[in-house]
């Protein structure tokens, strides 16, 4: 099981329904947050630990992908880029 490691420093299992529930709130049809959740879970299924930053960035990174995403979807700030 992938375990996520959030600010305050806790680990805790990463859920699939978790993601979609934040996409969802974000402005999401319903469908869409879920094959989203279902992409990211993939994409880090390899990995012990995921910081919950970089779910983010996944997430946005799927979204920037799809060209069709209405802008209102975009309730939430991207995550800076560290140089």
């Amino acid at each position: 099981m992938v375990k996520v490691l959030k600010k305050d420093k806790s680990l805790e299992g990463f859920r699939a329904a978790k993601v979609a529930r934040a996409c969802k709130k974000a402005g999401m049809p319903a469908p869409i947050a879920e094959t989203i959740a279902k992409m990211v879970s993939r994409k880090i299924a390899r990995n012990k630990v995921v910081k919950s930053g970089q779910i983010r960035k996944i997430v946005f990174d799927i979204i920037a992908k799809v060209s069709k995403v209405p802008k209102n979807w975009m309730k939430y700030k991207k995550p800076k880029k560290k140089r």
